[in-house]
């Protein structure tokens, strides 16, 4: 089967998608697509800096900096940003689709890949949630309503715990359906093992994501 490879459809209709990307022979389009979900990576992070998301601490150094250094400062503060858009969209890709490699007997690398580009462009509209929610509710990712962030608050004041649960949001229920509408298609292994190895997989990055929000590296320069 030689069909060209609509990402969309797979965010539309997962099990007729996976289907399709099961059966396929040839991957029309894979490095165009792949291309673009890392573009729309750069840019979604590239558009929440630029409105100033995430700037608080170079904001606090705007009395103390002259007008051009402050500028320059908000331009590599951007670029930054857009480098990290592009690192996170290869970590996203790529790591957790070589993870359900392992797991499988006959499911392609490539196939795995694309799997994968649903679930960055799912976590790319949950970022995109946190815009108005910053700018107009003045909250941080982990208070989003739509997580259990909001819920862990009001059990414990420990940072790294509520960051953690400040990652599990509605849209990670979308990614595990998705991660395991593709998985079970591509890998065809048990059940118990596809979602062990899929909820191992995002607790280890929900875990990496509240320590690097708990160290706060931006106090650590």
């Amino acid at each position: 089967m030689h069909k060209e490879v609509k990402l969309i459809r797979g965010l539309r209709q997962p099990s007729y998608f996976f289907y399709q990307l099961k059966e396929m022979e040839v991957l029309r389009g894979y490095r165009q697509k792949i291309l673009l979900v890392f573009i729309l990576s750069a840019l979604v992070f590239g558009l929440i800096s630029s409105l100033g998301i995430g700037m608080d601490p170079l904001s606090k150094e705007l009395t103390t900096l002259s007008p051009f250094t402050f500028e320059m400062e908000k331009f590599l503060f951007l670029l930054g940003r857009i480098i990290s858009g592009l690192l996170y969209a290869a970590i996203i890709l790529f790591v957790p689709a070589l993870i359900f490699w392992t797991i499988s007997d006959e499911g392609e690398y490539r196939k795995l890949v694309i799997t994968q580009s649903l679930v960055l462009l799912i976590l790319l509209i949950e970022r995109l949630t946190y815009i108005p929610l910053s700018l107009f509710l003045s909250l941080d990712w982990f208070s989003s309503p739509l997580s259990l962030g909001v819920i862990a608050q009001y059990i414990t004041s420990k940072p790294l715990f509520i960051y953690l649960l400040g990652c599990f949001s509605l849209f990670k229920i979308w990614v595990f359906y998705i991660q395991y509408k593709g998985v079970k298609r591509l890998t065809q292994q048990k059940n118990w093992l596809i979602w062990l190895v899929i909820l191992l997989t995002n607790l280890l990055f929900w875990s990496v994501t509240a320590f690097m929000a708990f160290l706060d590296f931006s106090k650590l320069i």
